[in-house]
């Protein structure tokens, strides 16, 4: 029987040391991750890669934008002469807007590249 409770007390002791350590583990894990985090929040590599994907996303747009209007004016659908030339005339001024908001974007991103001296890797 003494032997009984020995075991038990050594495995509930190891259990015991085995969650402390494990927690203590991930204490330090989340304080370096937290770490790493505050360090890139405030790098320029991160704010550029925050730059970048609010570029992509416009430039999605755009390009989603730019299949809607090709798509819009079907070839079977029944319309008057009158409809029809309104409707190409509509499409035609949409994708210019589109091409001209394309451009707009690509200038920005073209003038913000040359401006930002940081982008280079230094080592």
């Amino acid at each position: 029987m003494l032997y009984l409770c020995l075991a038990l007390g050594t495995m509930f002791l190891t259990f015991s040391v085995g969650r402390y350590l494990s927690a203590r583990t991930r204490l330090i894990e989340k304080t370096i991750d937290e770490t790493i985090a505050r360090k890139l929040s405030e790098s320029p590599i991160k704010i550029e890669l925050a730059r970048m994907k609010e570029e992509n996303g416009v430039m999605r747009n755009l390009l989603i934008d730019m299949v809607e209007n090709e798509t819009s004016l079907s070839q079977t659908t029944h319309m008057s002469k009158v409809d029809k030339a309104r409707a190409e005339n509509s499409r035609r001024l949409r994708r210019r807007e589109i091409f001209g908001e394309a451009i707009f974007t690509l200038q920005r991103t073209q003038n913000t590249q040359s401006t930002a001296p940081y982008l280079k890797i230094r080592g």
